[in-house]
C-alpha cells in the first residue's frame, strides 16, 4: 500500500513503531508520535486519532515492466546487501498466524493464503490469488460499486471501479487500492468480507 505522507499541510516522516494492532504492522510519524494502521492508514492514537492517510492505488510488478512506462523513476537502493529475513521460519509454517492467537475464518481459506483485498467502506472482497492464475479478469460488485479485478501478465494485481449506481455506464474507471496480503490479516480487518475462490 501506498499513502500519501500530507496531511493538515505537513509532510510526515513514517517510521516502523514496533508496536502491532490485529497482528499488523503500526506505523508512527516522528512529526507528532501519532500511530497508524498501515492495513487502514487510520490514525489509531496520538494527535492525528481519526484522521486518515489518503491512499495512492499501487501494483506489485518487475522492474523492467515498471521502467518501461516510468523511466524516470528514483530508486531507493540499501547501502548493504539485504541478504535474508528474519522472518523466513514464520513465512515458512503454515501453522504460525501472527504473532498473537488470533481468530480468523478458518473454514473459509487456510490462514496464509495470500488474497487480493479492495474495501469500499463497510465492505469488502478477498480474491484468491489461485482464482487469478485460473481467471485474471473478475467482475463483481462491492456495496454500491461495479469492480473489474485484474492480474496482468507482469504480477501485478489491480482494480478499478467501473461503475456505481449514481454514475453513467460510459465513465472512465477509476483505479482503487488492492491489498495483497495473508488471509488472517485481511478477515482480521474485514471478518464479513466477501470471498472469490
Amino acid at each position: 500500500m501506498v499513502y500519501v505522507r500530507a496531511i493538515e499541510e505537513s509532510t510526515l516522516t513514517l517510521i516502523v513503531s514496533g508496536k502491532l494492532w490485529r497482528n499488523s504492522l503500526i506505523m508512527q510519524d516522528k512529526e507528532t508520535g501519532t500511530l497508524w494502521s498501515h492495513i487502514t492508514g487510520e490514525a489509531l492514537d496520538g494527535p492525528h486519532k481519526g484522521e486518515s492517510l489518503e491512499t495512492l492505488p499501487s501494483v506489485q510488478t518487475t522492474w523492467a515492466e515498471w521502467y518501461a512506462e516510468h523511466p524516470d523513476t528514483r530508486v531507493l537502493k540499501k547501502e548493504q546487501e539485504v541478504l535474508g529475513s528474519r522472518y523466513e521460519k514464520y513465512f515458512r509454517d503454515p501453522e504460525r498466524a501472527g504473532m498473537f492467537r488470533v481468530e480468523w475464518l478458518r473454514d473459509r481459506l487456510p490462514a496464509k493464503s495470500i488474497v487480493y483485498g479492495v474495501a469500499r467502506g463497510p465492505f469488502s472482497v478477498a480474491v484468491t490469488g489461485d482464482r487469478l492464475e485460473i481467471d485474471p479478469t473478475i467482475h463483481t460488485r462491492v456495496g454500491g460499486d461495479s469492480l473489474l479485478i485484474q492480474k496482468d501478465d507482469d504480477g501485478g494485481v489491480r482494480a478499478f471501479v467501473v461503475a456505481t449506481d449514481d454514475s453513467a455506464a460510459d465513465d472512465s474507471p477509476t483505479e482503487v487500492k488492492v491489498l495483497p496480503i495473508f488471509w488472517f490479516a485481511w478477515s482480521n480487518f474485514y471478518p464479513r468480507t466477501d470471498i472469490i475462490d
